[in-house]
């Protein structure tokens, strides 16, 4: 052989290992590349949480001033900071559950909870007043909408139904005009429970979620009139939230089992985290409020991952508010209280500090 075919054959060898090397960066490279694609992750907190299904629930969370205020069941109503720290509200507590907070203008806050009672709260006067609607002493107002100063409507059916027994569920929805004084039923029905109502600010119409068993349908109130637009799914689904003129989402599933995200030309199943009952959104992130001590972190790009912790039972978290860009707090059944940390992983940190 020649010193020119040896040299030939060196280079050729030197050529397959070059690209052979130049194959495995591309790989690490692509590695890399699609783990950034959801590389974040939750650090859990329980502040709180009960023993048994029977303690307070906490049903809803928003935030009033520099803190949060925490309405529940029992008639539970307390505030709450972003460092967790608890604290009672001095009101007319006629011991019945809370399940909605939301404001008519920025002073005067409207609270529904169950057996008929509608509570109103002015902040600069520090006044209440306490409504009981009469014909409703065995409803809950499960879900409350406001669409002006003075326009909000209320939705629910049976309380049996919000304290999961089995009961005709008589469906309805009031509306009010003059700030929650004086309430009308624009909408009733036996066989529906209605558990959401919402005001879509982009196209100045009202929403709502029925629910017939094992199917949902999404309504809306055309001309005076609730107008059917179409079946969301067979399952329950919880809430529905708009962000354009085109499409919505709604969150749902089955208690135990699977939770569903329906936009309205998608959608999505998480098999392990049970019914997903609400939804919270920043810029960068949204957070779905599940069953059993568990939350869905969804990055805004189609990605979603399940974190929870070991609760003392199977206590299920129903609402989220973020406290800053990458915290938030979530409550749950049985006085459960979640602070949590979305921690912005860089995968090239993680393995050169390996």
């Amino acid at each position: 052989m020649n010193s020119t075919q040896t040299l030939f054959r060196g280079v050729k060898r030197n050529y397959h290992l070059v690209k052979f090397l130049y194959k495995i960066i591309f790989c690490l490279l692509l590695s890399l590349t699609l783990s950034t694609s959801y590389s974040q992750r939750v650090s859990i907190q329980v502040l709180q949480q009960g023993v048994s299904y029977s303690d307070s629930s906490y049903y809803d969370i928003i935030p009033v001033g520099d803190k949060f205020w925490i309405g529940g069941k029992y008639g539970t109503l307390k505030t709450i900071d972003s460092e967790g720290n608890l604290n009672n509200i001095s009101y007319p507590n006629l011991q019945v559950d809370i399940y909605k907070l939301d404001y008519f203008d920025k002073n005067n806050l409207i609270i529904s909870g169950d057996k008929g009672i509608v509570y109103k709260h002015n902040l600069n006067s520090n006044t209440w007043e306490t409504i009981k609607i009469k014909g409703f002493e065995k409803s809950c107002f499960y879900n409350l909408t406001v669409v002006n100063d003075s326009t909000a409507y209320i939705c629910g059916g049976k309380s049996a139904i919000a304290h999961s027994k089995k009961t005709v569920p008589f469906g309805f929805i009031l509306k009010t005009t003059d700030k929650g004084k004086t309430w009308t039923q624009v909408y009733k029905n036996a066989f529906k429970m209605v558990w959401c109502v919402k005001y879509n600010v982009l196209d100045h119409k009202v929403y709502a979620l029925m629910y017939t068993p094992n199917k949902t349908h999404l309504f809306a109130l055309e001309n005076e009139k609730w107008e059917r637009r179409q079946k969301i799914g067979n399952s329950i689904f919880h809430e529905i939230q708009f962000e354009n003129t085109e499409d919505f989402i709604a969150m749902g599933g089955w208690m135990g089992k699977k939770g569903r995200i329906h936009h309205k030309n998608q959608k999505l199943e998480l098999p392990h985290s049970g019914l997903l009952w609400g939804r919270v959104t920043n810029e960068k992130y949204e957070i779905y409020s599940a069953c059993n001590g568990q939350i869905v972190l969804g990055d805004k790009a189609g990605n979603y991952k399940v974190f929870g912790e070991k609760l003392n039972k199977a206590f299920n978290i129903y609402e989220t508010v973020f406290t800053s860009p990458t915290t938030a707090i979530s409550i749950g059944s049985a006085r459960t209280i979640l602070m949590l940390k979305i921690i912005e992983e860089n995968p090239i940190s993680r393995i050169s500090q390996k």
